[in-house]
């Protein structure tokens, strides 16, 4: 058996370490994707805002 020579807690730890090497890096991706998401740069704001109008001043016609 591979597990013989090794002790249990250096196990535990390789696979802990293991891991938090796969799950971190997702975790901090999805939290900058998300936050990139909700934060539109000035341009989009400017272009949502003229659409906005725009749409206004047809429908009153």
């Amino acid at each position: 058996m591979v597990l013989r020579g090794m002790n249990l807690p250096l196990i535990t730890a390789c696979i802990v370490i293991v891991l938090a090497l796969i799950i971190l890096p997702l975790i901090v991706s999805y939290k900058a994707e998300k936050k990139e998401k909700n934060n539109k740069n000035e341009w989009d704001k400017i272009q949502e805002y003229g659409n906005k109008i725009n749409n206004k001043t047809r429908d009153k016609y």
